[in-house]
């Protein structure tokens, strides 16, 4: 398998894209897995590794991970990252970023550079083979919407984010592939913020023309990444307020870094 394809689309995904935007459906899958590519998450699922598969993790980063990263965000994305700054002083957080690709984790990741985070997916992206074993080695924390889960996947947030470990959630719910305009937000990233009284780091791709199609005739955009500034909970509200709070002003800083980017209004 070339695991460069992925990061790659066909025109009838784009066709998707269209229709589901016409009829406001913002939050739909449109690229599904097959069950045949899925690992079933249970109550087994490493959501806080131990020391030894912590090592193999670290083995198959410094091995590979790593250097597919960089490759893919430097000849394939052609990434920028701006806004380094602003992660001065930021240490356990919330980060979120439009979800456009489905390797727009790793661009995450390189915007980021050392920092370690862990990555919120739903429980499809748990994939079996070598694909899989990077994608845990790379941190997801799969989502299944079944009670013990739940409990184990909330727990795992909540200990990360009080350890000062970044998660990065995609708060559009669904990937569109280099879908430029910011989409409707669900609640859970600033539910995880607001509980447990840590930043929202914003991150926004944007798409510049590059002038390369792919073999299927799918324009490949060059990225940039934009780390914006921190939004931090209000100790004087509450935390249903705080969610509703943080989820506005991280939708506002996309909307606008957007307008701001293209030149045009949302």
């Amino acid at each position: 398998m070339n695991f460069y394809d992925l990061a790659y689309t066909t025109p009838d995904t784009l066709d998707k894209i269209k229709a589901a935007e016409a009829r406001g459906a913002y939050n739909d899958h449109l690229d599904p897995v097959t069950s045949e590519g899925i690992l079933p998450v249970t109550g087994k699922f490493p959501y806080r590794p131990g020391f030894f598969r912590k090592i193999g993790y670290w083995v198959l980063h410094v091995a590979y991970l790593d250097g597919f990263i960089r490759r893919l965000n430097e000849n394939v994305f052609c990434t920028t990252v701006m806004g380094r700054e602003n992660l001065r002083g930021v240490k356990g957080a919330v980060y979120i970023c439009n979800h456009i690709n489905k390797y727009d984790a790793l661009v995450v990741n390189y915007a980021l550079g050392t920092r370690k985070i862990k990555i919120m997916v739903a429980e499809f992206n748990n994939r079996p083979g070598l694909l899989g074993s990077f994608m845990r080695a790379d941190g997801i924390l799969p989502f299944k919407n079944t009670g013990p889960l739940i409990r184990r996947f909330t727990s795992a947030v909540n200990w990360y984010l009080q350890h000062k470990t970044g998660v990065l959630f995609f708060p559009e719910g669904s990937e569109w592939w280099c879908y430029p305009r910011p989409r409707p937000f669900m609640d859970g990233a600033f539910h995880f913020a607001a509980a447990n009284n840590v930043p929202v780091v914003p991150l926004f791709i944007t798409f510049t023309h590059s002038g390369r199609t792919s073999a299927a005739g799918v324009s490949l955009p060059y990225f940039t990444i934009h780390i914006l500034p921190p939004v931090y909970p209000d100790e004087g509200k509450t935390k249903a307020e705080n969610t509703q709070m943080l989820k506005n002003l991280s939708h506002e800083a996309w909307v606008k870094k957007y307008e701001s980017f293209y030149g045009t209004k949302l």
